[in-house]
């Protein structure tokens, strides 16, 4: 182009830059938000709409945030955004989970020695450490770009939440719901507490596999006989009391060449126990049924004072082991109900980290001391030494861990508050089938899990947490009813709940208990009944977000946990779930599908990456993904992500750029050409598809959808052929503002359906955008885009556009058979399908197409190609180039520019 005219053509300006700078530019952007209140000013907007409540799950506060934070909250913001902008009041009320051992770690980390100082001293540095830790999570949401204040939030360790938690123990207690009973539960010696079910993970550990063989005494028919038992935990045999044995089950008597002794196991599993230990030549004896062996008795495997017997147990299979199975009552739960059943006390000589204590010490003063795990080997060289130890084998297996310390853990009886979930696990289940899901699957997940679990261990043996309002006599005798509960939960809410640790006992019971010595109950509540009591805290301390909440949005590792808890709470609280719909969500790996850890050096920090690429790839990132499986992460995926993010940016851009002399309140044009209309028409389609997408919570189909809808509808169609209207007519022009009004469109367009993802990049767009604005785009509503067409009109336009796939191809063969170099310098042929000749009375093809000039025929020759609806020939236009608009004329004014310029030119 020559210099000359370079001045006349109309390329539009903007500051909206090709570069994005996001890490520049994001800061600035969320603390204008913050500083101008900007998600107050929408809560206030849309304070008469109808109320949509999607209640977050808490963050545990302690540390940075991780990647599974940022997937997480990110999928909620799209929610609440969505919501807000689409006729609700939806406020993002985050809330944070601030009790419990990691914080009493934490503290401890720092060089505090608990055992030297009060307990409310401690407590209090809990706190305080806990607030910092919630201010510095809540500072890196921010940097992700939450739709919320941080300021209406929740804390479990406030005042209010914690007064409404203890309502609710005191409501279970009235339903006598609530006791406390020896029974073996989850032990974590590295917490040393007990553990719920849904703070267990499994990890696979090496554990020896033994047979032992326990001889009968007493027993002239089984003489010189030993019972074969299997266990993975030879440490649990210094309490063996009983053998079980299967009801249902066939046993056989058998010898084996070469050994004095006979031994008894299930009939199904002697191929398996001789294959096992390596017996080859076995001879069965006698089969019997398991009555047989009930009331026989046998030396203990370790102690040979000790005479036990063989008794029925409901859990003993054939499946595995012998058929015969160790009873230690204080450590298994079907054990313990075995003994409960036969009137054996439990027997679990452990201490709280582990160790054996002075319980054994009559019988082996020898273990004491030593950590469970450890006396592994002792025992089984002992039972080596005594010719019991049948064969030593090393098992790799799943086993239980403490979900925070990554340790092991052990069933262990200890005295524990628990919550009676039978007569309330049918109006559980009933909820839960009430409820929604997404995915569909979620609801028989989380159905199987209730329906599965046990009572629940609701105490803790810490000391950071909201405490069990309980007492006790000089003889260890619980003391409790309705009213010193009432009375001391009362006193509670007027000093707190640091009172509980410092105060006596009197000043939290009434005058008849007073001075009859007794003494608070030391242990806490499971920060799972924290957190499940989160829907009803929010609801007491805002009775406008009313119960069932819209939402709960959680990782998939919830069903145990959060979901879990919040079911149960609501339910016996108000009878009710706390949710109408439950969503979950996959785990982060890196790109191979590994799991991200410290050790493996491939996870990924959400804060360094929008510090480093922005916060709104991140956000894209998350859009992309199907949430409902676990997301991938890594270069080569963000990478894809971020030639996305150019794309959609280089499109904002152009159409920024273009209405930068476009005044919608003067040049907006409400008659507009056929093919305006045609995009407005797909502009429709597009956004409402994009809108049920964003309803069906299916971020992933958004996404898709608008990478095809900028890519295919307006970068390599209408922002493509409009480039010379735009540019070379004249600035108050027809055509030019017709254009300009479609773009003005798709703009508002591009801005609500990204709105909730690129929460920066749309706030960027839209204060460079030439209109009367307001202080936000985040306080808009989606804007009313409805362009709707008849059918037959859009059937026309659609093959219009297959008429223009067939030029396109036509083009493609030409400039490969170097016929010609660019699409204006093609005259082009076109012999129509017969049911297509109505195309002919299109205006402005060879413009739309981007040709020189468009001729009909009716007949064709061998240059002819045939395509999808039409047969195609293209030749070079003869003539000169116009050096302002390029395109190929016959003649030229000046042998410079074509007419139309000419009068352009003119007219500036």
């Amino acid at each position: 182009m020559s210099n000359k005219f370079k001045d006349t053509l109309l390329i539009g300006q903007t500051d909206f830059d090709m570069r994005a700078n996001l890490n520049q530019k994001e800061p600035k952007f969320e603390q204008f938000w913050l500083d101008n209140q900007i998600y107050n000013k929408k809560m206030k907007l849309n304070e008469n709409k109808k109320v949509f409540v999607l209640h977050d799950g808490p963050p545990y506060a302690n540390g940075d945030l991780h990647i599974g934070h940022a997937l997480n909250k990110t999928l909620k913001d799209f929610i609440i955004r969505y919501k807000n902008a689409t006729g609700y009041f939806a406020p993002f009320i985050m809330g944070w989970d601030t009790h419990g051992l990691p914080i009493e770690s934490a503290i401890t980390k720092m060089g505090v020695d608990r055992k030297a100082m009060d307990s409310v001293s401690f407590r209090q540095l809990c706190y305080k450490y806990a607030l910092e830790q919630v201010q510095n999570q809540a500072n890196q949401f921010n940097r992700l770009g939450m739709f919320t204040d941080y300021e209406t939030k929740y804390v479990t360790l406030t005042h209010d939440f914690e007064m409404s938690e203890l309502r609710l123990f005191e409501k279970m207690y009235q339903k006598g719901l609530i006791y406390k009973d020896a029974k073996p539960i989850y032990w974590s010696p590295s917490s040393e507490t007990a553990l719920a079910d849904s703070e267990i993970i499994y990890k696979d550990v090496t554990s020896p596999s033994i047979y032992v063989g326990c001889d009968v005494v007493n027993s002239k028919e089984f003489e010189n006989t030993q019972l074969i038992i299997w266990t993975t935990t030879p440490w649990s045999l210094p309490s063996n009391q009983l053998i079980a044995v299967g009801e249902k089950i066939k046993y056989s008597l058998i010898e084996v060449e070469n050994l004095d002794k006979k031994f008894i196991l299930a009939s199904d599993l002697l191929n398996q126990v001789s294959q096992n230990i390596g017996w080859e030549n076995v001879k069965v004896l006698k089969e019997f049924d398991a009555n047989k062996l009930v009331g026989l008795n046998y030396v203990h495997p370790l102690y040979d004072q000790i005479i036990s017997k063989v008794v029925l147990g409901h859990h003993v299979t054939s499946e595995s082991g012998s058929g015969l199975v160790h009873v230690a009552t204080g450590f298994g739960e079907d054990d313990f109900l075995i003994g409960k059943q036969n009137n054996i006390k439990p027997f679990a000589p452990i201490d709280n980290q582990g160790k054996f204590d002075d319980r054994i010490s009559d019988l082996d003063p020898e273990l004491v001391g030593i950590f469970y795990l450890d006396t592994n080997k002792i025992i089984t060289k002992r039972l080596e030494q005594s010719h019991k130890l049948l064969k030593l084998k090393f098992l790799t297996h799943s086993y239980p861990h403490d979900w925070r310390t990554k340790q092991p853990v052990l069933y262990r009886c200890t005295l524990q508050w628990f919550v009676n979930l039978a007569p309330v696990k049918d109006e559980i289940l009933k909820n839960v089938d009430q409820i929604d899901t997404h995915p569909k699957w979620a609801k028989r997940r989380l159905y199987q899990v209730l329906d599965e679990r046990t009572d629940w261990t609701i105490s803790r043996q810490r000391l950071w947490g909201v405490p069990i309002i309980a007492f006790y006599d000089q003889k260890n005798n619980l003391v409790l009813n309705n009213e010193i509960l009432n009375y001391a939960i009362n006193k509670i809410e007027q000093v707190g709940t640091d009172a509980w640790f410092s105060l006596d006992a009197d000043e939290f019971l009434p005058d008849q208990y007073k001075n009859k010595s007794l003494r608070k109950e030391k242990d806490i509540l499971d920060v799972w009944f924290d957190s499940g009591s989160s829907a009803i805290a929010l609801n007491q301390k805002y009775p406008n977000l009313k119960l069932p909440y819209d939402v709960y949005l959680e990782g998939n590792d919830q069903y145990r946990g959060w979901f879990n808890a919040s079911m149960i709470n609501s339910t016996i609280y108000s009878g009710i779930s706390p949710y109408k719909q439950l969503v979950s969500h996959g785990m982060t790996t890196d790109e191979k599908g590994n799991k991200m850890s410290k050790s493996l050096g491939n996870g990924v920090d959400p804060i360094e990456f929008s510090n480093e690429l922005g916060a709104d790839i991140l956000r894209l990132w998350v859009a992309s993904t199907d949430f409902t499986d676990d997301q991938k992460i890594g270069k080569e995926i963000i990478k894809q992500i971020s030639e996305s993010y150019r794309k959609i940016r280089n499109t904002i851009r152009f159409i920024l750029a273009n209405l930068n002399d476009f005044n919608p309140q003067t040049d907006y044009q409400k008659t507009l050409s056929e093919v305006d209309m045609y995009s407005l028409a797909n502009l429709t389609s597009f956004k409402n598809k994009v809108l049920q997408a964003y309803e069906e919570l299916n971020f992933n189909l958004v996404y898709t959808l608008v990478m095809n809808y900028v890519t295919k509808n307006l970068s390599a169609f209408y922002l493509d052929f409009i480039k010379d209207i735009l540019y070379i007519n004249s600035k108050n022009d027809l055509r030019r503002r017709q254009v300009q009004t479609v773009l003005y469109e798709q703009f508002y367009c591009l801005i609500d359906v990204l709105r909730p993802i690129l929460v920066h990049t749309v706030e960027e767009a839209y204060q460079n955008l030439n209109d009367n604005k307001v202080e936000s785009v985040h306080l808009l509503d989606n804007r009313e885009q409805n362009f709707v067409y008849d059918e037959q009109f859009i059937n026309k336009w659609d093959k219009v556009m297959l008429l223009r796939d067939d030029v396109n191809k036509a083009l493609e063969v030409n400039r490969e058979n170097k016929i010609i170099n660019k699409g204006f310098e093609a005259i082009v042929y076109i012999k129509l399908d017969q049911e297509y000749e109505y195309l002919k009375e299109i205006k402005d093809l060879s413009q739309i197409f981007i040709v020189n000039s468009i001729y009909f025929v009716d007949n064709i020759d061998n240059d002819f190609i045939r395509t999808n609806i039409s047969s195609i020939k293209v030749e070079q236009k003869q003539g000169f180039k116009c050096q302002r608009c390029w395109q190929i004329f016959d003649n030229l004014v000046n042998d410079e520019i074509c007419y139309n310029c000419n009068n352009v030119v003119k007219s500036l």
